[in-house]
């Protein structure tokens, strides 16, 4: 019995370091593999399904700044504006027009989109709801004229009511529907110098505004991205290199963009490099991954995310990615991204190497309107813009863009982009409506993109990861456990079981001897 202590004492050496085998080699390598396997874009499997046609609606909404003093802005003094929303958005997305590589190491497809406009989650607001924002196809059309010829704004002055409808300020008293889909009218039935300057308007082919059967024209924010797809691209399935799934090789064809300055002939521009993932996936195998990228095509522009602090979404630990300052606060020859500086807005406010203030962006190539980007309620932006505009109140807690990752297969738990969509406001020559403003960056409305898994994609990531993970980490630790304790308690129970024992044999023959002398002498008897 005391030999068999010993050799429960090995059995539990021997299990320990099986469990420790067992989670430093083979549970790592057997995860790894499943994780590979279910992370790739294969044809027919239950990730390239989910990957073809989302399983949950992304959460689109719109926050729009209505301005409460119009007449006052006129006449040169501050704006106030008041924040209206969420309007909220169901966007589907489905990809269209797959195709796969010869060696399946690539996928090429487009991604249409659809918004459907969701009347519960934006209760007690309507589509219908009024509101006055800034005239955006009239400002712009303006101050395009503006910088190509003054002879263009002379014809338009005289022509701005035929072409706008008799505007009195420089905003546009418009609805939610009319103002982000179906479209604001103008360039209605106008005949003459009117007419051509309105021909003039449509050969710019500006995605935002649409000419209609009757000859007329509609300016709408987000007509041209429903039911559309904004493009081709071609994204690595990850069969030959995991840490490649979901990078994107070329949109469009290309692996540029023309879009932004380049240095010289010939060469092209860190802004106009396409490269990282569209956002709607990750590579797997996310932790210690400091940066990542993301391509936006809506902005025609890469975006850097990096990583800040592990979170967790429905109970699934996550790392956290939010935007990194070279995103709009540091842009300029000093950060060696002077391409973002397009410079196309004349007259606005600028430093003096041509770059927009600390905290916006100029999308004027991207719109072919003079549309410029900043965080919502302009957050972290310089106070050259934020300070000319009463009602905003930036907090990164509702500002902030950020993203949740799943760690292991690189899939997006919980995420908003956010983005605000602005334009300068200000005097331009000839026009008499606009001679009394002051020049401001106009805030016009802010979105939030994002994503937050429904209880069904929580419950598939939490059964087919995090329940495996977490029996494997029990087997590990339950082995490593068990085999300590018997290690180390047989031993104990070996020694305590010998010790008696030991004593046991010296007392009978103590006994024996103490008896033998203690017999009488029976010669002295005698």
């Amino acid at each position: 019995m005391v030999q068999w202590t010993l050799v429960w004492a090995g059995v539990g050496v021997l299990t320990a370091v099986c469990g420790a085998l067992l989670g430093l080699i083979v549970f790592p390598g057997a995860v790894h593999d499943k994780i590979i396997e279910n992370t790739e874009l294969r044809q027919g499997t239950p990730q390239f399904k989910r990957w073809e046609t989302l399983p949950q609606p992304l959460d689109f909404k719109v926050y729009i700044f209505n301005v409460t003093n119009p007449y006052e802005v006129q006449m040169g003094r501050r704006p106030r504006v008041v924040e209206i929303g969420p309007y909220v958005y169901f966007e589907y997305r489905r990809k269209d027009n797959i195709r796969f590589s010869r060696d399946r190491s690539k996928v090429h497809f487009s991604q249409q989109q659809i918004y459907v406009f969701d009347a519960e989650s934006s209760y007690p607001l309507t589509e219908n709801d009024p509101l006055t924002v800034l005239n955006m196809p009239m400002n712009s059309i303006l101050q395009i004229a503006e910088d190509e010829t003054y002879d263009s704004l002379r014809l338009i002055n005289v022509e701005l009511n035929r072409i706008f409808g008799r505007p009195d300020t420089m905003f546009l008293r418009t609805t939610p529907k009319e103002f982000l889909f179906d479209g604001v009218p103008f360039c209605v039935n106008v005949i003459g110098i009117a007419k051509a300057i309105c021909k003039e308007i449509e050969k710019r082919n500006t995605k935002t505004i649409r000419v209609m059967p009757d000859g007329s024209m509609k300016f709408s924010f987000f007509h041209h991205k429903n039911m559309t797809d904004d493009g081709v691209y071609t994204i690595n399935t990850g069969i030959k290199d995991p840490l490649q799934t979901h990078m994107i090789d070329s949109w469009n064809g290309r692996s540029t963009l023309d879009r932004w300055s380049n240095r010289s002939q010939g060469s092209t521009a860190a802004c106009n490099r396409i490269h990282g993932t569209d956002g709607s996936g990750y590579p797997p195998f996310r932790s210690g991954v400091q940066k990542m990228t993301i391509f936006s095509s809506d902005i025609c522009r890469t975006v850097d995310i990096r990583y800040v602090e592990p979170s967790s979404y429905e109970g699934i630990p996550a790392l956290r990615y939010i935007t990194d300052s070279n995103f709009m606060n540091e842009i300029g020859p000093e950060y060696g991204n002077d391409c973002y500086c397009v410079n196309r807005i004349p007259k606005a406010l600028v430093k003096s190497n041509g770059c927009l203030y600390k905290g916006a962006l100029d999308l004027s190539t991207c719109f072919d309107a003079p549309v410029v980007l900043t965080l919502p309620h302009m957050m972290g932006a310089d106070e050259q813009y934020s300070s000319l505009i009463e009602g905003l109140h930036p907090d990164p807690e509702k500002h902030q863009i950020f993203v949740d990752v799943e760690p292991f297969t690189g899939t997006p738990l919980n995420g908003g982009k956010r983005v605000q969509f602005n334009m300068f406001l200000r005097r331009i020559d000839s026009i008499r409506l606009t001679d009394r403003l002051q020049t401001t960056l106009f805030p016009v409305l802010w979105i939030e993109e994002g994503i937050a898994l429904n209880d069904d994609m929580v419950k598939l990531i939490d059964d087919s990861l995090m329940k495996i993970l977490t029996l494997l980490d029990i087997i590990q630790w339950s082995m490593i456990g068990v085999g300590l304790v018997l290690a180390i308690v047989m031993p104990i129970v070996y020694f305590a079981k010998r010790k008696p024992a030991t004593s046991g044999t010296v007392t009978p023959s103590m006994t024996t001897t103490t008896s033998a002398a203690s017999l009488p002498d029976n010669r002295q008897i005698k």
